[in-house]
């Protein structure tokens, strides 16, 4: 039991920092929203525009009114797509805490359901976020660093760990005397 007391702990740790992640996520988005309704408004006042522009530090974002509108929407996309990524995130890690082990078919089916969306939902994000930079003639070199690799393979190994996590629902089950249906089809009864 030593060793589920480390996993707990790690869990918790893992707790807390996707709670920071989704909070910083969230801000992020609300900072875009804000700076896109901030640009959209003082567009008529060409004083205002000016100094912003040239506030902006980059050569992706010195540009016309509708490249920062692009880019401005393209990180709010992003920005939502990670908070509500964390924000699931966040809520396994609750559960878990709440169910004291990682092996439940809840909790495994929650990590698989998290693993599936850790590879759509940025997928989807990048698209939008290139079709905003496409429309609003965005530079390429603002495009170069949208990539999905990362949460593919972060999709994958979530995925691969929720079987692990099951199996583990299982032996519990198995232990405790109950047989589960799935049981019952391996072993031909």
């Amino acid at each position: 039991m030593k060793s589920l007391v480390t996993v707990q702990k790690i869990f918790r740790v893992f707790q807390i920092i996707t709670k920071v992640a989704m909070i910083l996520s969230f801000v992020c988005a609300v900072f875009s929203a804000a700076g896109l309704l901030l640009t959209a408004t003082c567009h008529n006042s060409s004083m205002i525009m000016d100094r912003i522009m040239e506030s902006i530090p980059g050569d992706e974002l010195a540009g016309s009114y509708y490249q920062i509108i692009g880019v401005l929407m393209a990180d709010l996309v992003l920005a939502i797509t990670d908070a509500i990524l964390f924000l699931m995130a966040y809520r396994y890690f609750t559960q878990e805490q709440a169910d004291g082990t990682p092996f439940t078919y809840t909790g495994a089916e929650q990590i698989k359901k998290l693993g599936i969306r850790t590879i759509v939902y940025p997928l989807v994000a990048i698209v939008l976020a290139a079709t905003f930079y496409a429309v609003f003639g965005v530079s390429e070199s603002a495009m170069n660093d949208l990539g999905n690799l990362t949460s593919v393979m972060t999709g994958i190994v979530m995925i691969l760990v929720s079987f692990v996590f099951r199996y583990g629902a299982e032996l519990e089950e198995h232990k405790k005397g109950t047989v589960t249906e799935d049981q019952k089809l391996i072993q031909g009864v």
